[in-house]
């Protein structure tokens, strides 16, 4: 089967599975305006992912649903806009996950608390990360194994890891990639995750800690190789890659997700209406299309669960972090 064919089965059994007796949505549709705040510029894939929301969600949850796009910082902007905004029902965050559980361990000064600041409405999608080469890698690195063994023979050019940000997850699981295989990684971080993969496609760097959803256009043409993906399980996008842990090295484990947040304070039938929205829109071809194209794997998890994912996690990173020894003024 395809890589194309591979995707459509994945899609459809998360669709499936997510088809259950949700309630119909009950409450009554938030008042005037819902803005989703996005702490990226338009055109990337949470960008993406928010305005395929907002279709979805606009004459359902609201009369008028748009993305509100607050770009800068790594997504701290965007944090702190919904912590100053009112708790009206207005303003709702769409964030990946680093910035609730990486974040508060890498930054001396953080203008929010993830559990205090900000209510859990739903996890809308998981996104595979993993490890790729590209030219600056021999033909003969085709796993996990053979990797660390070129890297540990070779120059310290070798150990040069790229990844889309600093201080991100992806920063974080190079570090345990290294720490894992016996060797110390030279981390270039980039501005996003395509100039990484451009440098890792014109051989300036061997190896990026990246999500699936910029790799993958690369594979069939042979220019990259995934040698392991970092979550527990194998991707659906691409099953035949083995995790870290099936390779040997059970503690390179990590994945980032994408989240919808609310003021804590916000009244709870708007969070209900909001969340119950969410839900039933991760059923729709629409958007289950949205997340196959971007190699996102759909969760629609609900707001307590997405909680106690964000309190473990957290408390995982937070001893990583302190082996790390990395942190960040600003």
């Amino acid at each position: 089967m395809d890589l194309l064919g591979r995707r459509t089965l994945l899609l459809g059994a998360a669709g499936a599975g997510l088809v259950a007796t949700w309630p119909t949505l009950a409450q009554p549709k938030l008042p005037g305006v819902a803005k989703l705040v996005v702490g990226f510029p338009a055109g990337g894939s949470i960008d993406a992912v928010a305005r395929r929301l907002a279709d979805s969600l606009r004459a359902v949850v609201a009369d008028t649903v748009i993305v509100d796009n607050r770009p800068g910082a790594g997504g701290r902007i965007a944090i702190d806009a919904l912590r100053r905004a009112p708790a009206d029902g207005e303003q709702w965050l769409i964030t990946p996950g680093s910035m609730l559980v990486i974040y508060p361990h890498v930054y001396k000064k953080l203008n929010y608390d993830p559990q205090r600041d900000l209510l859990p409405v739903a996890q809308i999608a998981d996104v595979p990360l993993a490890l790729a080469v590209g030219p600056g890698a021999p033909a003969s690195v085709v796993d996990v194994p053979s990797y660390i063994a070129w890297v540990k023979s070779g120059a310290a050019t070798h150990g040069v890891i790229g990844t889309p940000a600093a201080g991100n997850i992806t920063h974080f699981l190079a570090f345990l990639i290294g720490k894992s295989g016996g060797f110390s990684p030279q981390y270039v971080p980039y501005r996003g995750s395509a100039p990484a993969i451009n440098d890792l496609l014109g051989g300036q760097i061997p190896a990026v800690v990246n999500p699936l959803t910029e790799t993958l256009p690369h594979l069939p043409s042979g220019k990259l190789r995934v040698l392991g993906v970092t979550a527990r399980q194998r991707s659906g996008f691409l099953p035949q890659v083995p995790t870290f842990v099936e390779q040997g090295h059970p503690t390179v484990v990590g994945s980032e997700w994408m989240g919808m947040f609310a003021r804590p304070d916000t009244p709870a039938p708007l969070v209900q209406r909001m969340a119950a929205g969410v839900r039933d829109a991760l059923k729709t071809p629409a958007v289950l299309e949205s997340l196959q194209k971007l190699a996102l794997e759909p969760a629609g998890t609900d707001g307590p669960r997405l909680a106690r994912r964000i309190g473990e996690e957290l408390a995982g990173w937070r001893e990583v972090s302190r082996v790390f020894g990395f942190q960040l003024d600003e």
